[in-house]
């Protein structure tokens, strides 16, 4: 279910055509949307993105060249692709440097994922304060501000940031990123390029 949600709305995540009414969440949340429906997880949340949020993302993606970084890393070798290589356990990565001068880490699963998705990362302190820079500009801030208040958290802090390109999966690999965290450590997502036929997806 995919509510159409105001900026720094929150809601939970709903299984389309259930029967359970989640309306001890909804009015914990003062969420003014209708709810009806089974809740997936406790701990996962729809929001609704600053109007900005996702152009000012895609513009920094063009200028600092992620984009094509993502095309040569998801690409097949056959095609002039330069996709890193996957390892039989853990991750592999590299470090790259991108338009902007910046050093990033890029990175890739194992090959149990049976994907090419490859993720990019700041890999200093001067390129993570400058993608935090970027989120400011997209009003990024409301967001958090939100999951504060409605969560009932004392203070957020974004700890590791990241793009992540994906044009092939053969199947999902279920797995935690973190664990027992009692809901106080989140992955917040932001869709930038969830399209057919677009190679890679951002």
């Amino acid at each position: 279910v995919t509510p159409n949600l105001e900026p720094g709305q929150l809601a939970p995540i709903l299984w389309r055509d259930s029967t359970k009414v989640s309306k001890e969440i909804s009015e914990e949340l003062n969420s003014t949307i209708s709810l009806g429906g089974k809740i997936v997880t406790q701990y996962a949340y729809q929001i609704g993105l600053p109007p900005k949020l996702t152009s000012t993302l895609l513009e920094y993606c063009n200028s600092t060249g992620i984009i094509d970084a993502f095309r040569k890393f998801t690409l097949p070798e056959s095609q002039g692709g330069e996709p890193i290589a996957a390892s039989t356990s853990g991750h592999n990565g590299k470090f790259i440097e991108l338009l902007d001068g910046n050093r990033w880490y890029a990175q890739r699963p194992a090959k149990e994922w049976k994907s090419n998705m490859h993720w990019i990362s700041p890999a200093d302190e001067k390129t993570h304060e400058e993608y935090l820079r970027v989120l400011g500009k997209g009003d990024f801030d409301l967001v958090l501000k939100s999951i504060g208040e409605q969560l009932g958290l004392d203070g957020l802090v974004a700890y590791h940031l990241t793009f992540i390109g994906v044009s092939e999966s053969v199947r999902g690999f279920v797995h935690h990123d973190t664990k027992g965290t009692g809901g106080s450590v989140y992955n917040v997502i932001i869709p930038l390029l969830l399209e057919e036929d677009v190679d890679p997806e951002l």
